[in-house]
């Protein structure tokens, strides 16, 4: 396909995209989609498995480990004198209702359920969502109402997933979409240094296939659970550059 053929050569070869110029912006918003779902799907796998074995871990561990509790006021409250935290096959699950276990304790997990004080916290995949108790409102719910929900939800959750996954893709489309925008505005400088004649149109169309490299390494270090410093200069820097390799590799324009 041609598209996996542009995918390739946009990892290693500015002149492949300063070529890729006249081709039209609905193909380049094509490629985008075709970009962000080949790099989420290591994230969709990984994130769909850890949230299933979290589920099945959570169930668990209410079955057997938790005391009876009773959530009100959008508090957690139980007769725990000390934190409950269990660990299968790197799946963790911490249940404290003491405040012993800070939000901060949980960065050294690296897939964790956490029902804390006032918030319940999942990390799935390297991403890390936060549900405080507040957002429920005037509910009252008890270790039993929990089990229940907790049931229900693992019978849904063939048709959850992929709505997850489908939400998370459009806006890491839309997140895309912006940030080629922001790319070929920045084309718009870096024509000048180079003494070309380009229009916004090409810029964009070149920046949609310049942020490729930058996208799959970081995609790959998210796989990797790998902790990139820098990371947002990084990506700017490596999406700048490669476009304007892409910029020089196009011709002056005539006197």
């Amino acid at each position: 396909m041609r598209i996996v053929n542009h995918f390739i050569k946009s990892l290693y070869s500015p002149q492949t995209v300063a070529r890729l110029r006249f081709q039209g912006v609905g193909k380049a918003i094509g490629y985008i989609f075709f970009l962000i779902f080949l790099t989420s799907i290591p994230f969709g796998i990984t994130f769909s498995t850890a949230f299933k074995s979290g589920i099945e871990e959570f169930e668990q561990s209410m079955k057997s480990d938790i005391p009876d509790f009773t959530l009100k006021d959008g508090m957690l409250t139980s007769q725990l004198k000390k934190p409950v935290i269990q660990t299968d096959d790197n799946q963790t699950f911490i249940f404290d209702t003491t405040g012993t276990v800070k939000e901060s304790d949980l960065n050294k997990y690296n897939d964790v359920i956490a029902m804390l004080k006032n918030k319940a916290i999942i990390t799935s995949g390297g991403e890390t969502q936060d549900f405080p108790y507040q957002t429920l409102g005037d509910v009252t719910l008890t270790k039993q109402d929990v089990n229940s929900l907790i049931n229900k939800l693992s019978d849904l959750l063939p048709i959850l997933l992929p709505l997850i996954f489908l939400f998370i893709y459009l806006f890491t489309v839309a997140m895309k979409f912006i940030g080629v925008t922001v790319l070929a505005v920045i084309g718009l400088v870096l024509q000048n240094f180079r003494r070309r004649s380009l229009n916004y149109r090409r810029l964009w169309v070149m920046s949609a296939y310049s942020v490729t490299l930058p996208t799959v390494f970081f995609a790959v270090m998210k796989l990797l659970h790998t902790e990139v410093p820098f990371s947002f200069l990084i990506y700017w820097a490596v999406a700048s550059l490669f476009l304007h390799l892409a910029i020089k590799e196009t011709p002056e324009p005539r006197a």
